[in-house]
């Protein structure tokens, strides 16, 4: 059976964080400042649109080979990739940065 740890101030459940670390919710949720939760206090910033870390992508379509396509399921399935057409995006990603390398 597994020992219950309890918060000593407040007399509630603790529980353990990803780094084995104690704490009670309800003790951290009144250390917490008000506005800290406040969405209507919080400053946008700058910022207009959401900053995006991936570059803009334009959709395409392309005739393969049915053998290509079912090797590139396979190989994205061994390596956990969950769609081919990401592993098969990222390929073609890595040929075409391969190669501009090589003409420099």
């Amino acid at each position: 059976m597994k020992r219950q740890h309890i918060c000593k101030r407040c007399g509630t459940e603790r529980y353990q964080d990803d780094q084995g670390k104690w704490f009670c919710p309800d003790c951290i949720l009144e250390e917490m400042d008000a506005t800290f939760l406040d969405p209507h206090a919080d400053d946008p910033g700058e910022l207009k649109k959401p900053y995006v870390l991936r570059p803009p992508t334009k959709q395409i379509s392309i005739r393969l080979a049915v053998g290509d396509v079912e090797l590139a399921r396979k190989l994205a399935r061994q390596k956990g990739v969950p769609k081919y057409q990401t592993y098969m995006k990222t390929l073609l990603h890595d040929a075409l940065v391969r190669e501009a390398q090589e003409r420099q």
